[in-house]
This record gives C-alpha cells, structure tokens and sequence, in this order.
C-alpha cells in the first residue's frame, strides 16, 4: 500500500476500478446557463461579457470570497454594474496585478538605465575636462617658464589631476552601486515575472502563462517539425468537495490534483497550467496523440486508484478522478484552436460517464 502526503490531503492507493458511469453528466452546462440567466433575470443587469464572466464564476464557486460578496450584494439589492466592476477588480484581475507590478519594475529598470547613462556621460566630460587640462599644460611646457610660471603650471595640474582622481572614485562607486541595484531588480523583475504567470492557489501555470507556453510550444514544435499535445483536464463532481467538506479542503483537492498531474508529466518535458475553476491543461511536446493519450490515462488511472483522506483526522474524502481530451497541433492551429478540439473531446469524455481520457478523432 503507497501513501503520499500532500498539504492537509493524505492519498492510500487502493487500485480501485474505475467510477461508475453517470448519466447526468451532458446536463451540468445547460443548469450553469440557467442558474446566470435566473441571476441576470433577478438582479435586472445586462448580460455583457463581465456580467456573464462574474456569474459564471459564482454559479461554479470558483472563488468562495466572490460567492459570499456576492450573495452579500444580491441580499442587499446593491449588484448594480458599479459592484460588479468593484466585484471583478477585487477577485477577478490577479493576473492584471501581476502584470502591472511587471510593468512597474520595468519602467524601475529603463529610469536605472537612464541615471546610469547620466553617470557614464559625467564621467565622459571630467575625462575631456582632464584631457584638455594636459594638453594645455603640455602646450605651456614648450615654451620657456621661470620658476614662477613652472609653479603655477604644476599646481593646476595637480589640481586637474586630484579632480579626476575623485570623479573617478566616485564613479567607480556609482557604477557599483548601479550594478547591486541592476542584480536586485533583475531578482525582483524575474519574481514578479513567475508571479504574473502563476496560479496562486496551485503553483501551476495561470491563463496568462498557459497561453504564453504554449505559444513557444507550438513556435517550437513546427520549426523543429515535431509533435505537440495538449490536454484538457477537468476535476470529476469537484462542486461535490466543496458542498461535503468546504472550500478549504476543496482548495487543497485542487493543489493536490495540479501537483500530481505536474510531478508525472514534469519528466517527459510536459507543463500543467489551470484555466479556471477544477479545469486544468497539460502541455505535452513531441508527444502524439496515441502518446499523450497514454500518459494521461495513466495519470488519471494513478489518481482514481487512490482514497484521499484528510490529514488532520484521517477521515476519507473518498476518490478524486478527472475526465481528460487530448488534442494535437496543426499547422493550421491557433492556441484557441487546438484548445478548443481538447476541450470538445474533454466533454465527450464527461458524456461517455467521465474518469477517463478521450483523443480528438476529428
């Protein structure tokens, strides 16, 4: 018996058979969609893109803050389109926080550039001031001098010379100084980077970041003529969770899902991201789909056969499954595309009984 621990979830595996097969599964979509538009109805907003954006995630209990605002708001009668643009910068805009502190350190990193160019065009004309300062003082030796005027000579290049030796003292410390600044930035801009493009409740890979992978994935696949997978994952009854042993051990559920799909598709180069609620991605290059099918089965299987109990009294929490579609890229293919095909093969899976991986056959 193998037992793995994973922040307040302990899992036993049990090589369990699979779930059994539930027919209500291609219903779950249309109940969202009636339970938005039975909000829009109540509360009198229009159903623009945020309005629907925000209801969505309520209606899933993505965010158990945002549930309970807005319950507080609907209870009150205040969901007007100002609460909900309030509703949507508090809860629904971590990546643009993440993105605005980038571009924050950046305009940092371009203003040093700037003082260290003013330091560097000072030191610039000292030097030109020194420069003449000999050139002069060469020019006058040429000439006869008596002991005066050879005096006078050599005390102003003296001076010339105690100048420049203090500008350069102190531009050797400002240029070290603006190296330290320079390293700490560059720490500080790459942190913020990682946090722009991270989830912060898993650790894996946020929209932003999903999208900028694959990306490069995609970019990286077709000059190297090579293969590239994605799948799309997405939590069995997750709502479930929450509703039997609340939202705390719901977010762990979540943490412990991402993690162990992220430990086992880590060595074959592939990288996990969340798209949103209990729905992940699986990036997979050179992988094909009979290959990437493979590999998530056999990440879902590892997951089904486990009994994921609570760390802090031992209690069962029963299985965590999910259902999977795997797609592969086309040189046709945009990341909306191919996501797309993943995510449609996804739903079939949900409609064939769900814990189980289904390829695109289009």
């Amino acid at each position: 018996m193998m037992t793995m621990h994973e922040g307040r979830l302990v899992a036993i595996g049990e090589h369990l058979a699979p779930a059994a097969a539930e027919t209500h599964a291609a219903a779950a979509g249309l109940a969202f969609f009636d339970q938005i538009r039975a909000l829009v109805v109540r509360t009198r907003l229009p159903p623009n893109t945020d309005v629907y954006d925000l209801f969505w995630r309520y209606v899933r209990d993505e965010d158990h803050d945002l549930s309970l605002a807005i319950d507080t708001a609907i209870a009150h009668d205040q969901l007007d389109l100002a609460a909900v643009a309030a509703l949507r910068r508090c809860h629904c805009q971590d990546d643009d926080v993440g993105a605005v502190e980038v571009a924050a350190l950046v305009a940092a990193a371009h203003d040093q550039a700037e003082a260290l160019t003013q330091r560097i065009e000072a030191g610039r004309t000292d030097l030109a001031d020194y420069g003449r300062a000999i050139a002069d003082g060469g020019a006058r030796l040429a000439a006869p001098l008596d002991a005066s005027g050879l005096a006078v000579l050599l005390e102003q290049l003296g001076s010339a010379t105690r100048t420049m030796q203090a500008a350069n003292t102190r531009l050797h410390d400002e240029l070290a100084a603006a190296a330290t600044e320079a390293r700490e930035l560059g720490e500080r801009l790459g942190a913020a980077e990682r946090a722009a493009i991270t989830d912060q409740l898993t650790g894996a890979l946020n929209r932003r970041g999903t999208i900028q992978t694959l990306e490069r994935a995609q970019s990286a696949a077709r000059i190297a003529d090579g293969t590239l997978a994605v799948a799309m994952l997405d939590i069995d009854y997750f709502k479930n969770f929450n509703d039997r042993f609340g939202h705390s051990l719901g977010d762990e559920v979540l943490r412990f899902v991402a993690r162990h799909v992220a430990d086992r598709i880590a060595p074959r180069g592939g990288t996990v991201g969340r798209m949103g609620g209990e729905e992940f991605i699986a990036i997979l290059p050179d992988h094909d789909i009979v290959a990437a099918t493979s590999v998530i089965d056999h990440v879902r299987a590892e997951l089904a056969g486990q009994i994921i109990r609570n760390a802090a009294d031992g209690s069962s929490m029963g299985r965590v499954s999910f259902s999977a579609g795997v797609a592969t890229d086309r040189v046709d293919d945009s990341c909306d595309t191919l996501i797309d095909r993943a995510d449609k093969a996804l739903y079939c899976a949900k409609r064939m009984g769900r814990d189980r991986v289904v390829p695109d056959r289009r």
